[in-house]
């Protein structure tokens, strides 16, 4: 989606937040049942972006709904073991998963016999925010801008770290090796902080290393970041140019989290979760972790998320299409 309709997104849901009448929270305990506990399911490993949103988010959750949320990691196959666990379980509106951009529009096409489509087996429920990677590699390697790691990888091929086909460090990394004609070869790790260690050893060229975590090691010196993913510099990174600064401006993907339910609950119930999830979303002790952590808390309105999510997964999967992006 581009990032114009991405802030009239954000500037509905905030017309919305006012507007909409939420339900009370007899209505969300009448809503899960007699169940006072939600189960969350983050299809990755712990510490990684999509397990630290998704802990922060089930604590304004619970407030919401009066209701425990409890986290559980159901990790493997680049996210399809655990949502596939949530599709498979009982569709009683008690089971949420948290999943991402590139595992709605990616895994797909890597995976193309995963036995749920997430087009038609998951319905959206609420947006928890987008995250931005940083190119990052190491300060003994000789590289100081983008230009010169573009010009060492036309001279010798390089190597890039990801977290498994189809997660934002490949999905990069392929889209920067696409753009500037680099030899690069991707090397896939279990989980980020594997991937770290080797970036911080120096045994890896490049990586897209997530915001959340990039910023310790560049401010560090430990990594040096070379250009970041979003439209404009981060505040926490004021001196890392953007890719489109550096003449990338298509590589315009916008990383977004959303929590989903099976496409088998309930109507009514999809509709009030969306609405709890909403208000959830607004929640300022959330807001102010995660964007202190690198996360925009952007948010789409409850009834406008199930159109983001199907025009901004067309939008990955005809990039990754052309990319000609496969499993590592």
């Amino acid at each position: 989606m581009h990032i114009s309709n991405r802030r009239k997104f954000v500037l509905s849901a905030a017309i919305a937040s006012a507007a909409i009448a939420f339900p009370s929270k007899a209505v969300m305990a009448q809503l899960i049942g007699d169940q006072s506990t939600i189960r969350l399911v983050v299809p990755f490993s712990a510490a990684g972006p999509t397990d630290f949103i998704a802990r922060l988010f089930a604590q304004a959750l619970t407030e919401e709904l009066k209701a425990t949320v409890v986290v559980e990691n159901k990790a493997g196959a680049s996210g399809n073991i655990g949502t596939q666990f949530v599709v498979d379980a009982p569709a009683e509106g008690t089971m949420l998963v948290h999943t991402t951009a590139a595992m709605q529009a990616v895994n797909p096409i890597l995976y193309p016999g995963q036995r749920f489509d997430p087009v038609k087996d998951l319905v959206p429920i609420g947006i928890t925010g987008s995250l931005s990677n940083v190119l990052v590699v190491h300060p003994d390697s000789g590289v100081k801008t983008i230009e010169d790691l573009i010009k060492k990888g036309k001279e010798k091929e390089l190597t890039f770290a990801t977290f498994g086909p189809g997660t934002s460090p490949h999905i990069y990394g392929e889209l920067l090796r696409g753009l500037t004609g680099i030899k690069a070869i991707p090397i896939a790790y279990k989980g980020s902080g594997n991937a770290k260690a080797d970036m911080l050893a120096g045994r890896i060229d490049f990586m897209f290393d997530s915001m959340t975590t990039a910023v310790t090691t560049v401010e560090g010196g430990q990594l040096v970041g070379l250009a970041i993913t979003s439209q404009e510099r981060s505040a926490l990174l004021p001196n890392v140019p953007t890719l489109k600064e550096k003449g990338y401006g298509k590589s315009n993907l916008n990383f977004w989290f959303v929590l989903q339910a099976s496409a088998k609950t309930p109507p009514e119930t999809v509709k009030r979760l969306r609405l709890a999830v909403a208000r959830a979303a607004q929640n300022p002790a959330y807001r102010k972790g995660v964007a202190e952590r690198g996360v925009d808390p952007f948010t789409v309105p409850a009834d406008e998320v199930e159109r983001f999510v199907r025009e901004d997964t067309e939008v990955w999967r005809k990039a990754v299409v052309e990319m000609g992006i496969k499993a590592e």
